[in-house]
């Protein structure tokens, strides 16, 4: 039985004139994500349009994972989403999976996607918000609620939607509850028998968090955490209020924290999440429309686009990491009690916080843990296959074993990779090299900075060695030089260090987890190592550690392994292999354009090493 799944929405063009979705927009303030203003509500009210970035397909056989793929690396449209803040839906990620499954659409059983929005979700969700404002308000909130809905989220515009992208419609079509898509997305690849499964994200159909056991396969329900509560759209809110974008900025802001001092804004995060003792929170206040005069009062003015940052922002950044933190272990705490669980599973937006996940791990609550390496809205299409797998089939579990990978994208032979540096003859020179770790390895130790291209591209927003760009993390400012001259971005971002499994607790406090594969987890480096490795360790004493196994990825290990010997470190610096505000690369095509406008020096894409035609080849 094959099973597609799919994320995203997207206004139909039978009943509306087009989508503008403000919030996903560049240019938005705090103010103006606060206000109603082209026919969406106001932020902390939940706007439906919100719904549909971060379009992607998953297509499972039998229990098994085929493939999975977001739009964004196709379109190059940064999550999905253009100019106008118009969702592309995933047309394009869909045909790579069944190109890849070697089926036509018409081979597709079942159609799943990672939402269950009827009439009475929407109402639901207005009859949560509506105590908190007033009347003329919730009355512009049923109209925008139901405006989206029916142009948008009804599934008669699905049906259709689905037809003009693959040519037909469903043989069936499942709604998942999205939720219950993001715990399934967790569950069944971290092959636990028993685990305690936590979903938060900034909103689903009428939740912004889910608890609930996973037992021989069966999901249970244990609560849930209902709107107008969530800790997702909080983060969010003052995200935009430092200064960032309304959509996918929030890791900047827990960048931002390492260099602040959280005491000074305590106080004010404790009263606006209040913890209570079953173990839930609540926001105080949080979807009225004073909720920015509250901002404004406790922690000052908004920073405006192009001011600096300053010790006052980083305060504030470090203050609201820690609460989301405390609220969030206070509530798996209670949770752990409840269901004597010894391993938890974890998806949905806030999971990719990987601060927040250091903090968890190092609790010692769980034995392990597994968080959905694409955590966030594309890995609730791989969650919705799988639910409706597990539903259809009846079959006593939804996959085989543990995921051990997401090298689940396109990859390109010898020849397409031959071809494709045929085209910049004028302006690169390339080789076949005899050994291509032994050679990078050089490089890298030469003080080379490294475009790596190599097999099936990552599933999920981080670059785990095969869509990479990697340097030597011993020089103090590489960091820099990479922010500026390669990336493009903010200088206090941190990078990642990649290294080999078997080394991983020689360099990092593991807190106890035996392997973190997907950057998933920032961990303290051994005090001793911070000089050892400065590039890749944060101004806090920590790094957002990916290890890596040649089982999982044979020839980044090789690539690490020569870098040991050549140097006696096993460590590289990673990170994505794309610039600011551009999705990471997926084709050759785009890994030379990336390498030919930055100040990457070598690109090295399957067993070809190239550089720019001013240096030469080594």
């Amino acid at each position: 039985m094959y099973v597609l799944g799919y994320s995203g929405f997207t206004r139909d063009s039978h009943t509306t004139a087009g989508y503008r979705n403000p919030f996903a927009k560049t240019g938005q303030t705090f103010d103006s994500i606060l206000s109603f203003h082209e026919g969406e509500v106001p932020f902390q009210m939940f706007p439906l349009g919100f719904f549909g970035h971060d379009a992607s397909a998953a297509l499972i056989r039998d229990g098994e994972i085929v493939a999975c793929a977001a739009e964004e690396r196709f379109t190059r449209a940064k999550y999905s989403l253009n100019l106008a803040g118009n969702t592309l839906l995933p047309a394009r990620a869909i045909q790579y999976c069944l190109q890849e499954a070697g089926i036509g659409i018409d081979d597709v059983d079942v159609v799943a996607h990672y939402c269950r929005f009827d009439r009475s979700a929407v109402e639901d969700r207005h009859a949560l918000v509506a105590p908190w404002v007033t009347a003329d308000e919730a009355a512009m909130i049923e109209k925008a609620y139901h405006t989206v809905f029916s142009g948008m989220m009804d599934v008669p515009v699905l049906l259709r939607q689905f037809e003009a992208m693959t040519g037909t419609e469903p043989r069936e079509f499942v709604q998942v509850d999205h939720h219950l898509a993001h715990a399934a997305s967790a569950y069944y690849p971290s092959a636990f028998d028993e685990a305690l499964i936590y979903t938060i994200d900034g909103t689903g159909e009428r939740e912004s968090s889910l608890l609930a056991v996973g037992r021989n396969g069966d999901i249970t329900e244990d609560s849930r955490m209902l709107l107008p509560v969530s800790l997702g759209t909080l983060y969010l809110i003052v995200t935009v209020y430092l200064g960032f974008r309304s959509l996918g900025d929030e890791y900047k802001v827990m960048g931002l924290a390492g260099y602040g001092r959280p005491e000074r804004y305590r106080n004010f995060f404790e009263s606006l999440i209040q913890l209570q003792d079953d173990g839930t929170y609540t926001i105080e206040d949080f979807a009225g429309s004073g909720l920015g005069r509250r901002l404004r009062e406790a922690l000052g003015a908004p920073r405006s686009k192009g001011e600096g940052l300053h010790e006052r922002h980083c305060d504030i950044a470090a203050s609201l990491q820690e609460a989301l933190e405390r609220a969030v272990v206070h509530t798996l705490k209670h949770a752990q009690k409840r269901s004597q669980c010894s391993k938890l599973c974890m998806a949905g937006g806030v999971a990719l916080n990987s601060m927040m996940n250091g903090v968890i791990a190092g609790t010692g609550l769980f034995d392990d843990i597994f968080i959905q390496p694409a955590a966030g809205d594309e890995g609730a299409a791989l969650g919705a296959a799988l639910q409706a797998w597990r539903q259809e089939s009846q079959s006593s579990s939804a996959a085989s074993g543990r995921l051990h990978h997401v090298y689940m994208g396109p990859s390109y032979d010898d020849g397409q990779l031959r071809c494709a540096l045929e085209k910049y003859t004028g302006q690169l020179h390339w080789k076949r090299s005899g050994n291509i770790a032994e050679e990078t390895a050089r490089a890298l130790a030469a003080g080379d900075v490294v475009g790596w291209f190599q097999g099936k591209m990552e599933f999920g927003p981080r670059a785990l060695g095969n869509r990479s760009i990697l340097a030597d993390p011993r020089p103090a400012d590489m960091k820099d030089r990479i922010n500026a001259k390669v990336k493009h971005r903010e200088g206090f971002r941190p990078f990642a260090p990649a290294v080999k499994l078997e080394a991983a607790a020689r360099y990092f406090d593991m807190q106890g987890l035996k392997e973190s594969p997907y950057m998933l987890f920032v961990l303290p480096v051994h005090e001793s190592m911070r000089t050892v490795i400065p590039a890749v360790t944060h101004v806090d004493g920590t790094a957002r550690v990916q290890t890596v196994t040649g089982n999982t990825n044979e020839r980044f290990w090789d690539l690490l392994d020569a870098f040991e010997r050549l140097t006696g470190l096993p460590v590289l610096l990673n990170t994505s292999f794309n610039v600011k505000h551009e999705p990471i690369v997926c084709s050759p095509e785009d890994a030379i354009r990336c390498f030919l406008n930055t100040d990457i020096e070598v690109l090295v894409i399957g067993d070809f090493i190239a550089r720019k035609y001013s240096t030469g080849v080594q």
